[in-house]
């Protein structure tokens, strides 16, 4: 679900609180929705930072990563320059942070020496990754963050074309929680969307394909180069595919977060349709929690190529059918 920036704000302050703060957070969205902010409101929570933004921030425990190579990627040097400050100890009750922006630019072999800190953090550790693009990041990293997406400030939740297409599903879904039925007809409803994306994404890219060979053509055979193009025309037509169907994800997980958020009699929560506010009202918190990590675990058997159809069957009927 995606979160106003008040919401996470009271939700790390809760956390820190009850003594439950995360050794890694991962705050994803665009930067106007306040990820920024966020990271420098969670290092003014703990270590009493005082700065206006995170490049005036200048703290002895906190640092910030991001960046800074001619490729504008983040390398295992910059990994390397920040092992050697975690490992030192902080007074009782202070916490070393690293910021780590744009966190999706980490290359390959920076990330996998950075998910040796995250499987060992040292104590009294928090980690913050900013990132507009969380699916760029290895799929061990964000399995070993908690991860807070937040919405833009200066309007309700804009939905993506397929969301929108999506959403009347999704409502039939709520209204009939706690029915198998519900949940196997949002099965179907989510793969009958889905492959009709598909088709439409294989044939618009296949299309600008075939303008750009009558493009280059000018006389000359253009069909080895369009067989050069074969694999990268199948990979740029999974790579939006499954940024839609990630899509769709997120909002099965913001209609049952808005109902946690409801339920628990939250602020500034605006409802995406009327069936979200009468499911607060028939469901308690817990239940809600439960069914929301079910879509989360839905989440991450997808990331992991687990066939999905056999894992939608399995999720979307611990998410919305009888418990």
């Amino acid at each position: 679900m995606a979160f106003s920036l008040q919401q996470a704000q009271a939700l790390i302050r809760t956390a820190r609180d009850n003594n439950r703060m995360p050794h890694a957070l991962l705050l994803a969205g665009a930067p106007s929705a306040g990820t920024c902010e966020l990271a420098l409101y969670a290092a003014t929570l703990l270590n009493g930072c005082r700065a206006d933004s995170l490049d005036a921030l200048h703290h002895p425990l906190c640092r910030i990563v991001r960046p800074s190579s001619k490729s504008r990627r983040i390398l295992i040097e910059d990994i390397r320059t920040i092992e050697p400050f975690l490992q030192l100890r902080a007074a009782e009750g202070q916490t070393k942070i690293v910021i780590i922006l744009e966190a999706d630019r980490i290359n390959e072999q920076a990330a996998n020496a950075f998910l040796k800190t995250l499987e060992e953090p040292p104590p009294q550790t928090l980690i913050i990754l900013v990132t507009e693009q969380p699916s760029q990041l290895l799929s061990t990293i964000l399995s070993r963050c908690i991860r807070m997406d937040l919405r833009d400030k200066d309007s309700g939740i804009r939905l993506t074309p397929v969301q929108q297409a999506f959403l009347p599903a999704c409502a039939r879904a709520l209204a009939g929680m706690g029915k198998d039925i519900s949940a196997l007809a949002l099965r179907s409803d989510f793969l009958q969307l889905l492959a009709e994306r598909r088709e439409e994404i294989s044939k618009r890219i296949n299309a600008a394909v075939k303008e750009e060979a009558k493009a280059i053509s000018q006389g000359t055979d253009t069909r080895d180069w369009e067989a050069q193009q074969k694999d990268t025309t199948t990979a740029l037509i999974e790579t939006e595919y499954l940024a839609e169907r990630a899509q769709m994800l997120d909002l099965l997980s913001l209609c049952i977060g808005q109902a946690i958020l409801l339920a628990a009699h939250g602020e500034h929560v605006a409802p995406l349709c009327p069936e979200i506010e009468k499911l607060a009202t028939r469901t308690s918190s817990p239940e809600l929690l439960k069914r929301s990590r079910a879509i989360d675990a839905l989440r991450e058997d997808l990331n992991f190529n687990i066939h999905e159809a056999l894992a939608m069957d399995n999720r979307l009927l611990q998410a919305f059918g009888a418990l």
